[in-house]
């Protein structure tokens, strides 16, 4: 089990470059944030905007995350206090630090896109898989 952020979640689910090591490590078995559905459907929404991806495509993922909870995910309100405190000490989004209060509670290594990320995380001794 390991802990994956939004950034590689978008990956996978926009079918970005690299998409499949994230596919593998998703059916090695993940756990994410509820945060991870706001921020996969904002990302998708952009795509739209964009012509980058169907409204129809989007929305079908969208559905899959919210109807079929195709993600095992935690409240992020049990992680908020230590996610507060490591953006101020590491000056990264309270966003970013939650996936890294999420990982280094749980003891589990942090799979992200986020070279910023990943760093913060080494510095807490949290096990980092940067894709």
């Amino acid at each position: 089990m390991r802990v994956i952020d939004s950034s590689a979640l978008v990956k996978y689910f926009s079918r970005e470059p690299g998409w499949e090591r994230v596919e593998q490590v998703m059916l090695e078995g993940v756990l994410t944030l509820d945060l991870s559905a706001k921020e996969i459907a904002n990302a998708l929404w952009k795509k739209v905007t964009r012509n980058e991806m169907s409204y129809e495509v989007a929305m079908e993922i969208v559905r899959d995350i919210v109807e079929n909870k195709a993600l095992r995910m935690e409240s992020q309100e049990s992680y908020l206090m230590d996610a507060f405190k490591i953006a101020v000490e590491a000056k990264v989004t309270v966003y970013d630090a939650l996936f890294v209060a999420l990982a280094k509670k749980k003891g589990l290594e942090l799979v992200t896109c986020d070279a910023m990320q990943a760093e913060v995380a080494k510095s807490m001794n949290v096990k980092v898989l940067l894709l």
